[in-house]
């Protein structure tokens, strides 16, 4: 499978373009402002995933799953699989190379037109509404390639169970456009789908290829014409210095976090934030905290988009609404969503509303007799009465108890997705450099009794038992869970009343239409009310006129012609199995000093209160051939601190690390040895050269040797510039157990390879050090 993502070792230190979040938002910026000929950077919190890597196991599953509650967090901070859970309203979203389209259901419908004429967008939006608006929704769907469930497929009892209810409310049915593949063959930017293959599986991962997530077209077309992608890397904070911009991020899973290394960073001339609503409010929230000034309206006017999830638990008639994760499959479940029963034409606008039927994933299958059971007794309200009535609905949930998901009371159970209009008055805040949101009473609104009304009249023709989101009752005080967040940096006329303008560029004061010229934000974020229907359309129908505005005010034309190819059509060769490791060192450098004394360098360096520290992450992509050919060198990516060359930690860029480098004609000798490019965030590029020698002196000399670099650093970006200084770092014996946590395997395919791998490194290092000392 080719995978998108670069190496972050190949990360430059500056790009016309950084792009930060690589959903909706971030997707299209990178392909349309990298299609106007830019050099454009995208940097993703989460992982790639690619189809056939999705969870589809219980097990599995729960190894993607993050959860941020109030006190803690809990598992990887690149789960999947990403639950906010707070006081009034819990959000859940997708982390990985294409956002939370790897995890929704699809549904590309438009918002209707009184959505737009709300004065809460600013005037020169509702301008373009027929215009640029409408320009990108055809954009939108010329990438997405939305299409209804045909009518030639295999008929789905979820979806004619939605119809049956659509029929008792005598409300308007029909099925929507989805982003989905129902035919096989290579799209419009060089990659291949496979048709729908019914499974239901959609919003843990589509592993058939079919699903029409951003990473099957928006990304790979960014690729296409040469953006570099990069993920596991987690953004902190943007800061202005001069006519750039410094982004500050932390890498993930490499264990820098462990030795509370600072934060590295990369430059750009035009910085477009999309990390999604959370994402990019907390990216601002902690920007303002550290100076940059912005509008006090940060944060504010979050919105759920009216989200209602609910249940017609234990029907009367097959429902097929579970997915098949890991099981052969049988009966067609069919897309998450197909279909839906359109309300929105009301009187009023926000009285509108949609409900639309949905699948669990597969990997939950063995968790849901239990958990509806249990729920259907605590929180249910049968819709259908009489003793023969409830003994059928027993026998069912004994069934699905006994036997699984896949029967009885489960395999009749309906899941309903419901959006309608909340008052958009969250509000995001951060709180111990943490988001939250408090939303007081969001649930106790007028218009989420009406959902739970409809909901139990669109049950009573199945003959089910109404279960509400478990969450919205009196117990927890009707707190709400949405999966469409919005707002925090919306658009606005001016910085008084919203974050952004109508362009996306971020207004520079709390007052007045002042913006940071080079600086956007394009995703939900900016969306400044509830929507009443699925956001992706909308949102990428606003990232598309952002994306035009950006080109337009710049004199740049965007490309739009498709298709597009991959630039290299060679197939790209499997990974092979590396290691990598993180490592502090300390020390003392002297200015003072710069012959090759380093000993009396670090004295000076101490005595003058010079000291010098840096920590790297070490990586080998190939460790076969970093074991058998010493001059292949490792890459090597980190921070320095250094007061003598800043007052800022630096970053590192270009580095390289040799192992196990043999002197020459000193069989006994080794040396490791480092080389690196160190960047301050004024833009000044030093040379850094280190070694470690390896020789075997009198006396216990391995753990000496092994935990000494001698250092020199460089005036310029060479060797061949002015010496500036001189130095000794070592390794403290805590910092070396923490070493050794970092030390992982990387492109092992199971457990046994990973094992197999970390013992062929061990003796390799073991065998050198005995050659050496032995």
């Amino acid at each position: 499978m080719t995978h998108l993502s670069s190496p972050i070792e190949n990360l430059k230190n500056h790009y016309t373009v950084v792009i930060i979040g690589s959903g909706y938002g971030g997707g299209i910026a990178a392909s349309r402002l990298a299609r106007a000929g830019q050099q454009v950077c995208v940097l993703e919190r989460g992982k790639e995933f690619q189809p056939g890597e999705y969870p589809n196991t219980d097990t599995k599953a729960v190894g993607e799953i993050q959860v941020d509650l109030p006190a803690k967090r809990i598992g990887s901070r690149t789960g999947l699989y990403d639950f906010h859970v707070n006081q009034d309203i819990n959000v859940f979203v997708g982390c990985g190379l294409g956002g939370t389209s790897l995890v929704n259901a699809n549904v590309s419908l438009q918002a209707e037109p009184r959505v737009f004429a709300d004065k809460r967008w600013p005037q020169e939006l509702r301008d373009d509404v027929d215009t640029l608006v409408a320009e990108g929704y055809r954009r939108a769907e010329e990438m997405l390639k939305p299409n209804s469930y045909p009518e030639d497929f295999p008929p789905l009892p979820k979806l004619q169970a939605l119809e049956k209810s659509a029929e008792y409310l005598n409300e308007n049915f029909y099925r929507p456009p989805i982003n989905v593949t129902f035919q096989d063959g290579v799209n419009h930017v060089g990659v291949e789908q496979k048709a729908c293959n019914l499974c239901g599986d959609c919003v843990s991962g589509c592993n058939n290829k079919a699903k029409n997530t951003v990473l099957m077209n928006y990304l790979p077309d960014a690729a296409n014409h040469g953006a570099e992608i990069y993920t596991q890397v987690s953004v902190r904070q943007i800061e202005r210095q001069g006519d750039r911009w410094l982004v500050h991020f932390q890498l993930l899973n490499a264990g820098q976090e462990k030795f509370d290394a600072p934060t590295m960073f990369v430059s750009a001339d035009i910085v477009v934030l999309a990390a999604g609503t959370l994402g990019s409010s907390e990216i601002l929230l902690r920007s303002q905290q550290a100076g940059l000034a912005l509008s006090n309206q940060l944060g504010h006017n979050f919105t759920g988009n009216g989200d209602v999830l609910a249940f017609g638990y234990n029907t009367e008639q097959k429902i097929n609404g579970v997915g098949f994760g890991n099981r052969p499959l049988d009966e067609p479940v069919g897309p998450c969503i197909s279909g839906i029963i359109d309300m929105r034409e009301q009187p009023r606008l926000d009285n509108g509303m949609v409900i639309e039927e949905g699948s669990i994933p597969g990997a939950l299958a063995a968790f849901l007799p239990e958990t509806f059971a249990t729920a259907g007794r605590i929180l249910g309200k049968d819709t259908d009465e009489g003793l023969g009535d409830r003994l059928k609905e027993k026998l069912r949930e004994a069934e699905s108890l006994a036997h699984g998901a896949y029967t009885g009371a489960v395999r009749n159970t309906q899941t309903y997705l419901v959006m309608t209009h909340d008052d958009a008055a969250g509000q995001m805040y951060l709180e111990n450099d943490r988001l939250r949101i408090r939303w007081e009473n969001v649930g106790k609104q007028p218009i989420f009794q009406r959902v739970n009304d409809r909901l139990a009249e669109a049950t009573r023709p199945l003959g089910g038992t109404q279960i509400p989101n478990p969450i919205w009752t009196n117990l927890f005080g009707h707190d709400l869970v949405t999966v469409h967040p919005l707002g925090g940096c919306i658009m606005a006329e001016d910085g008084a009343h919203g974050v952004v303008n109508h362009k996306g560029q971020v207004f520079s004061s709390n007052q007045g239409t002042a913006v940071y010229e080079n600086l956007y934000v394009s995703d939900g974020s900016v969306i400044p009310r509830t929507l009443g229907v699925n956001p992706l359309l909308t949102i990428s129908a606003v990232a598309e006129r952002c994306c035009a505005l950006i080109a337009q005010d710049r004199g740049w034309t965007i490309n739009y012609n498709l298709p597009s190819m991959p630039s290299d059509s060679t197939p790209t060769a499997p990974a092979k199995i590396g290691i990598q490791f993180t490592e502090t060192m300390r020390g003392y450098f002297s200015t003072q000093v710069k012959d090759d004394d380093y000993q009396r360098a670090s004295q000076q360096g101490k005595k003058d209160n010079s000291p010098l520290q840096f920590t790297l992450t070490v990586i080998a992509d190939d460790l076969e051939h970093l074991l058998n050919d010493p001059n292949h060198p490792a890459r090597i990516v980190g921070t320095v601190t250094a007061p003598a060359l800043a007052a800022e930690p630096l970053t590192v860029t270009n580095g390289n690390f040799n192992l196990f480098i043999q002197e020459q004609d000193q069989k006994k000798t080794r040396q490791m040895r480092y080389r690196m490019h160190l960047t301050t965030e004024a833009g000044q590029t030093y040379y850094f050269e280190g070694f470690k020698q390896i020789h075997d002196d009198r006396g216990f000399d391995i753990w000496s040797d092994t935990t000494t670099l001698f250092i020199t650093v460089y005036d310029g970006d060479s060797s061949n510039t002015l010496v500036l200084g001189k130095g000794i770092l070592k390794i403290q014996p805590v910092d070396f157990i923490k070493q050794m946590t970092t030390l992982k395997v990387t492109n092992a395919a199971n457990s046994t390879e990973r094992l197999q791998a970390l013992d062929r490194f061990s003796r390799f290092f073991a065998g050198t050090l005995s050659e050496v000392y032995v």
